[in-house]
């Protein structure tokens, strides 16, 4: 007669669960690039920065440096105005169901003994959305930069600066933290 024998992996699958449930993915532009969290902020949300006379005489200076007419520079007291490209959010938004659906797929193969930890899922969801994101970037679907900003630039791309970091896994980045 035939033996079956039984393993019981369901304890390990509640306490590697009850584990992803105290973890949190983060994607995004974290506080070790102060740079680019404040071009990711400004951008996101958009900002209107009223012009003092140092940001009017820089403004000037870096227009002439590149070449760029200073005529139509906000004067002392107007508003410089960064439209908001969201990058985050809206492509978040976009593919939450997509994003939704992979995290299930994800947390399946740790049930089905697939991915030995959470973790590994929990990351792996995070670089589903960091392509998302990048992608999004890449595309260059946005509010269009102020021609002085694309003096400075060398380009017309937004979000996009001249070492190109915010369309790429070293601007956009996924970590998961204990919550």
């Amino acid at each position: 007669m035939a033996r079956v024998k039984d393993f019981n992996r369901i304890p390990g699958l509640m306490k590697e669960f009850a584990k992803a449930n105290r973890r949190q993915v983060e994607v995004g532009i974290f506080e070790d690039a102060p740079f680019l969290v404040t071009i990711g902020v400004k951008n996101e949300f958009g900002t209107r920065i009223t012009v003092n006379d140092a940001l009017a005489k820089k403004l000037r200076a870096m227009a002439r440096e590149n070449g760029h007419p200073t005529d139509n520079l906000p004067k002392p007291g107007e508003q410089l105005i960064i439209p908001e490209r969201s990058f985050m959010r809206s492509a978040f938004d976009e593919k939450a169901a997509e994003i939704s659906y992979e995290m299930g797929a994800l947390m399946a193969k740790v049930a089905a003994g697939e991915l030995e930890e959470s973790y590994e899922a929990l990351y792996e969801s995070g670089r589903i959305l960091q392509r998302i994101i990048v992608d999004a970037v890449a595309s260059g679907d946005f509010a269009p930069n102020d021609p002085l900003t694309i003096a400075i630039k060398g380009h017309s791309r937004p979000l996009i600066g001249k070492t190109g970091v915010l369309e790429t896994t070293q601007g956009i980045r996924v970590r998961v933290v204990w919550v």
